[in-house]
């Protein structure tokens, strides 16, 4: 068996949990409080699906048309600010790759778009807690502990105005119906905003640096799927936990020990020839966001080149700082010039 059909089952894979309460003891990934630990990424079975139903039309109920529109109307705007930046040298992840996926993610949940710059700051906290680090865990407890009160004071804020988003609708699931638990209520809206800014600013990030670095084809979608693999932000899929003793390739792995399963690994198999990437997983843990996540790139990246023909980094590729995390695989700034 490929190494991509590996990881591709093993994602899908039962005797694989990402419920901590398989964890053996070793690595079980962040400690957080209740009000952010019940989110999609901790649970699995009846729990995840009755989580995964509430959360899933969120996306859907919104026709592809109408969300490639709210996509593109909020693309054209952050564009027109960029046009009337005078300055030199402009940091593209701040001016674009953040304010796109923050202002779609933020209107959709009903998130106010004035909160992405702490959000941002707090998942940088998370990626790239290092253990041995005493400063590090004050960060990622500071983050933690703004997190939870933030989300929790949007859920509230919701209860007492609602609106015609995301999070009001699940209020009411929870008020009305009691679908969710006010944890999971308050975990969902925190993991839907945190891993659809995070990942879908990093991914665009990282496409127009290998853009920059390497030159723009002349028709954006003749790269677009290789382009789109390379700069995956996320080495691996989530950790997961043996419900039991089970066996890859000849490997035997016990029952609690944590996988982490390398979807650039996978992704970058000679055997896959040419199956769909892994970047958005497999099975019951795919990507809820994944359609939002292409539109937005589709709408940002090839609209660049046609604004700014003459783009070009403002630093030599080897100056591109990158964060140092393992868990995400993103820049701390894109420094560009966009014009001559």
């Amino acid at each position: 068996m490929s190494g991509y059909d590996a990881a591709a089952g093993l994602l899908a894979d039962a005797r694989l949990s990402v419920d901590k309460r398989y964890s053996g003891g070793g690595y079980s990934g962040f400690s957080l409080p209740p009000a952010l630990d019940r989110n999609l990424l901790n649970l699995d079975g009846a729990e995840h699906g009755r989580l995964r139903r509430l959360a899933a039309p969120a996306f859907s109920r919104r026709s592809a048309d109408s969300l490639r529109k709210l996509v593109q109307r909020i693309s054209a705007g952050t564009f027109r600010g960029l046009d009337e930046n005078t300055s030199g040298t402009v940091d593209l992840l701040e001016q674009l790759c953040v304010p796109v996926p923050a202002l779609v993610i933020g209107e959709l949940l009903g998130v106010p778009a004035d909160r992405y710059g702490e959000l941002r700051a707090a998942a940088t906290a998370m990626v790239t807690f290092d253990a041995s680090s005493k400063e590090s865990a004050v960060r990622l407890a500071e983050a933690v502990q703004w997190l939870a009160g933030t989300f929790t004071g949007v859920v509230r804020a919701k209860r007492d105005e609602p609106g015609d988003d995301l999070i009001s609708g699940w209020v009411r699931a929870r008020d009305d119906a009691d679908l969710l638990s006010e944890d999971e209520l308050i975990s969902l809206a925190f993991l839907m905003m945190l891993a659809g800014l995070e990942n879908v600013v990093h991914l665009c990030g990282n496409i127009f640096a290998a853009l920059l670095a390497t030159g723009v084809p002349a028709d954006w979608k003749d790269r677009r799927g290789e382009l789109m693999e390379a700069a995956n932000p996320l080495p691996f899929a989530i950790r997961r936990f043996a419900v039991s003793d089970l066996t890859i390739g000849d490997r035997v792995i016990p029952k609690g020990d944590t996988v982490l399963l390398s979807v650039f690994g996978a992704d970058s198999d000679p055997a896959r020839n040419g199956r769909p990437s892994l970047m958005f997983g497999r099975g019951p843990h795919y990507c809820l966001g994944a359609q939002v996540s292409d539109l937005i790139v589709d709408a940002v990246v090839p609209e660049l080149f046609v604004r700014y023909p003459r783009v070009r980094l403002a630093v030599p590729e080897s100056e591109l700082e990158y964060r140092a995390s393992w868990r995400s695989h993103g820049l701390v700034a894109l420094p560009v010039l966009l014009r001559e």
